[in-house]
């Protein structure tokens, strides 16, 4: 498991935390990840990444976090 980079060090508002927690828990339940399971910690990271990065709109973070997942699911069956 990768450590978190500088995202550790930004405060992000509630309201920030909430909708990364609505897009979060949105695609573990539609993946069956427990929330604490390493793949979900892995795209929780992701999720924080790509909010820090601009993607603030709740639509489009749960886009990009189903691609991602998408992704995951593509490496953990081919290797």
């Amino acid at each position: 498991m990768n450590p978190l980079r500088s995202t550790q060090c930004i405060a992000l508002s509630q309201p920030d935390i909430d909708t990364l927690q609505r897009v979060f828990d949105d695609i573990c339940a539609e993946h069956r990840w427990p929330r604490d399971s390493a793949r979900a910690r892995r795209h929780a990271r992701m999720l924080i990444d790509e909010y820090l990065a601009g993607t603030t709109n709740e639509q489009l973070l749960l886009v990009v976090g189903r691609w991602f997942a998408s992704r995951l699911a593509e490496t953990s069956t081919s290797a």
